[in-house]
């Protein structure tokens, strides 16, 4: 296994992912780290478009390790909400969670790009800056948590310049989460 559990994980979930033809991208706590201010993650966010018959390939082709559910995929699969995997090795947890059509999700793995986790490291699909940034206000909207904030603020305050504030503030204003948005630029010195 790799010597970064997190990112070994995250290659053997990845490779499930693609033998299932299940269409991903990395989002959450990893992705902020990737476009933000490094932070620790006990955990790995996806977002995915999974139908059932690639769920029951997914469950199939991944290692006994990882505890999870078959009818909580298949659930997933079929109705969306969010698949839980657990690594019985590390004990890190997977969120698997499924589009639903219309969604910031929806559109944020539309436009996932391959990232480098490193120099010499394995690349994988991943959210873009301004959507793991709208994700994160998102998640804020109902949990005022402060994580969230700081996840995202950490991607506006390094990405600053090179983010597109237009795209931000359209889809800000899809998911009502506009002056959030706003009081995050001003907090950022943008």
């Amino acid at each position: 296994m790799n010597p970064d559990p997190l990112l070994g994980l995250t290659n053997i979930i990845v490779k499930g992912l693609e033998n299932a033809g299940i269409r991903y991208a990395i989002t959450g706590s990893i992705a902020s780290s990737i476009h933000g201010e490094p932070i620790t993650s006990l955990d790995i966010d996806f977002v995915v478009s999974m139908t059932e018959p690639q769920g029951r390939i997914l469950d199939r082709d991944l290692p006994q390790r990882l505890y999870r559910s078959i009818d909580r995929l298949i659930d997933t699969a079929q109705s969306g909400g969010i698949a839980n995997l657990i690594d019985t090795e590390t004990g890190l947890k997977v969120d698997l969670s499924n589009v639903r059509p219309g969604s910031l999700a929806e559109r944020a793995l539309q436009r996932a790009r391959i990232e480098s986790f490193g120099t010499e490291a394995p690349a994988f699909y991943t959210v873009t800056p301004e959507d793991i940034i709208l994700m994160k206000l998102e998640w804020r909207k109902t949990s005022r948590s402060e994580k969230q904030w700081n996840d995202a603020l950490g991607v506006a305050r390094v990405k600053a310049h090179e983010l597109d504030w237009d795209y931000l503030f359209q889809q800000a204003r899809i998911v009502g989460i506009e002056q959030d948005l706003s009081d995050l630029r001003n907090n950022a010195g943008l």
